[in-house]
């Protein structure tokens, strides 16, 4: 027999369990020790497999320790990709690259092995002077003097409009427009250019994943109440004007998928980093290429102080714009360089609309489903692998249920790749966590799709052209920040399904 054709083509990616996030471009960071494992396992031929299990083999670092559990899938069509995950417990996870090992089997075949590997940082905060650092095998950049947009008081309250406009509170997104970041490089370097992170991202990533673990920690430690700490972070921000308004999904009621809200805002506000400071290249990498040191001198380290200013609040999708102003300095063996720009940066990681297809009205205990399509600036759509998607089902006393989206032909989605990602809702398993609320099935429920680019770079790519490759942005969310607190909620749920 030969072996089963299920593969993992694409980098396994991270996402934090209580949010329902992908962590930026996928990395995992020990400073949240509980993480999920996800990965797309596509059936790479032209027919279709049956019985199909696969299960997670090996970790390549006895600090990272996954919960064993084996997916079955009865049939999986041919090209398509299904959504797998493993939760894992990170906390003694050591910094660098490591190896995942992923088997699968289908009947008539033999068991098939995919290694792929996962990009894992450590992310420290030191209270004494509000400083964080994320390491990496290839050095350390340390943020401080982080400055930011911090949530206004519409934030977890009711506004004047006398419209639901509320998050949970305290937990509300940061819009970074600050900070000073310090590269450290393991060793000290020779030549114009050092190491990229991983040999992949740009270092500002490392201050992306600083930034969303900054806000993650507080919406974990609400969502666990007193429960175990599971993180190592702490940490405030240097408040800027404007404040940061919400509207996001009206009338938030109780149950952990609330704290989704406020995830996806922090990650949506955190990616002002990526636009500021650029996809093509960062303040880094050409205040590398503008100073190269002089010749037998070696690179100890290098800063980069950066500011700027967001004309309109940055949303998913839109092409907002970042008035940046950033100076670099190389410290070398022999002297010190220097180099400055200011300029207009705009978020690439742009998208169209979302179409949205599902039944009006539902029997009760029968399930929900909607099918999204996510349409890219040009027209054309989003397919397979190409997201992380998931939907909120919010029920019609607020409480809420999260499911995947995906684009792999199964269960309520027509077709494997067609650019249409479904997910659905068992009515007669959310009807329990409604008793325990004192809420009921019938009524309306109102439907709110999210959606994150994923990092589909291959390896072998040469990493100054991977690092242009930005993974984990929303292209698509239903939740708005504005910098302007007199507006009425403009939020609208994609689609309403009424249960009788």
């Amino acid at each position: 027999m030969s072996d089963t054709p299920l593969q993992v083509l694409t980098r396994p990616f991270a996402i934090e369990p209580v949010t329902n996030i992908m962590l930026p471009d996928g990395i995992f960071d020990n400073a949240i020790y509980g993480l999920r494992i996800a990965a797309h396992v596509t059936n790479t031929s032209g027919s279709a497999l049956t019985n199909v299990t696969v299960y997670l083999e090996s970790v390549g670092d006895p600090g990272i320790v996954p919960v064993a559990r084996t997916f079955f899938f009865a049939s999986i069509p041919a090209g398509a990709a299904m959504l797998v995950m493993w939760d894992a417990d990170f906390q003694h996870a050591a910094p660098g690259k490591r190896l995942v090992s992923f088997v699968a089997k289908a009947d008539g075949y033999t068991p098939h092995r995919s290694i792929q590997q996962i990009f894992v940082s450590q992310t420290r905060f030191d209270s004494a002077t509000n400083t964080y650092t994320c390491t990496v095998e290839e050095g350390t950049l340390e943020l401080s003097k982080p400055q930011g947009h911090l949530p206004g008081k519409r934030w977890g309250s009711t506004g004047n409009d006398g419209k639901e406009c509320r998050c949970p509170p305290g937990l509300g997104p940061i819009v970074p427009t600050g900070m000073t970041l310090v590269w450290t490089p393991n060793p000290a370097y020779a030549g114009t250019h050092g190491e990229l992170p991983f040999s992949d991202p740009w270092w500002k990533v490392l201050a992306i994943i600083i930034a969303i673990i900054a806000a993650l920690v507080a919406i974990i430690a609400a969502a666990l109440g007193s429960g175990k700490a599971s993180f190592s972070v702490g940490g405030s921000f240097e408040e800027t004007d404007p404040s940061v308004d919400c509207c996001s999904l009206e009338g938030a009621g109780s149950g952990q998928p609330e704290f989704t809200v406020a995830g996806v805002a922090s990650a949506i506000a955190s990616g002002a980093i990526a636009v500021a400071c650029s996809d093509i290249a960062d303040p880094f990498w050409r205040g590398q290429e503008a100073t190269p040191p002089a010749a037998g001198e070696l690179t100890l380290a290098e800063r980069v102080v950066a500011k700027w200013v967001l004309p309109e609040a940055p949303n998913a999708g839109l092409p907002y714009t970042a008035d940046i102003s950033w100076e670099y300095q190389r410290f070398t063996t022999g002297a010190t360089y220097q180099h400055a720009v200011t300029e207009t940066q705009v978020n690439i990681h742009v998208a169209g609309p979302v179409e949205t297809d599902t039944p009006a009205v539902v029997q009760a205990y029968e399930p929900l489903w909607i099918r999204a399509s996510f349409q890219r600036d040009n027209g054309n759509v989003f397919r397979g692998t190409e997201l992380y998607a998931f939907v909120l089902f919010q029920a019609p006393q607020g409480l809420y249920f999260v499911e995947s989206l995906t684009d792999d032909g199964l269960g309520f989605d027509p077709g494997a790749n067609d650019g249409v990602y479904a997910g659905s809702l068992d009515l007669k398993r959310a009807y329990r966590t409604l008793l325990q609320y004192d809420q009921k099935v019938y009524g309306t429920w109102r439907v709110f799709v999210f959606a994150q680019d994923v990092n589909l770079t291959k390896p072998g790519t040469p990493p100054e052209i991977a690092a242009q490759h930005i993974g984990g942005m929303f292209v698509a969310s239903a939740i708005e920040i504005t910098f302007d607190d007199t507006l009425p909620c403009p939020l609208k749920a994609q689609a309403n399904i009424v249960v009788v």
